[in-house]
């Protein structure tokens, strides 16, 4: 779903607000994406779905500390070379939440 996600929301604001929009919406689409990947792989310990050492825990939250920082920073960067796009980030941080509650609920429905 996120790949489908992705190709349409790049091409519907390539047509409708331009390729810089675009460019900022796939750029944050894939930040949050992979920020998702990477919290499904690592946060099982934490929520109890496995057994979690205390060394296996350090390296989880020094990992989700780091994530968050670079997500962060990777945000800053592209509104700093794209300031004008913020409906291209604003889209591209909200594609991959609205997919993810949809794949919530399809789960729960069947």
């Amino acid at each position: 779903m996120a790949a489908a996600g992705w190709v349409a929301g790049a091409f519907c604001l390539g047509v409708f607000a331009g390729l810089a929009a675009a460019l900022a919406f796939v750029l944050s689409f894939a930040l949050v994406t992979a920020d998702f990947l990477w919290m499904a792989k690592h946060l099982g310990g934490l929520l109890g779905n496995e057994p979690l050492s205390r060394s296996r825990g350090i390296r989880t939250a020094l990992g989700l500390v780091v994530k968050t920082l670079l997500l962060a920073g990777g945000v800053y960067a592209i509104l700093k070379v794209l300031p004008r796009e913020s409906l291209g980030v604003i889209l591209g941080i909200g594609g991959p939440l609205m997919l993810l509650s949809l794949s919530g609920a399809m789960r729960k429905r069947g």
